[in-house]
C-alpha cells in the first residue's frame, strides 16, 4: 500500500476529483472524522493509505 504522501500531485488531483464524484452521490456529513474515514476507506480500495495526519501536514 502506498502512502498518500508518496502519490504524485497530479495523481492526487485525479483521485480527489474521482472521489468528489462519489461524494456527490453519498450522504453529506459535517464530521471531519467521518470525512477522513470515508476518504481513507475509498483510497484503501485503491491501495493507498491516508490518515488525518496527511491533512495536518498539508497545512504546515
Amino acid at each position: 500500500m502506498r502512502k498518500w504522501t508518496e502519490v504524485p500531485g497530479d495523481e492526487q488531483l485525479r483521485l480527489r476529483e474521482a472521489y468528489q464524484r462519489e461524494l456527490d452521490r453519498a450522504p453529506a456529513t459535517c464530521s471531519l472524522d467521518e470525512k477522513v474515514t470515508r476518504f481513507a476507506a475509498w483510497l484503501a480500495a485503491r491501495d493507498i493509505a491516508f490518515s488525518a495526519e496527511d491533512i495536518s501536514r498539508r497545512t504546515r
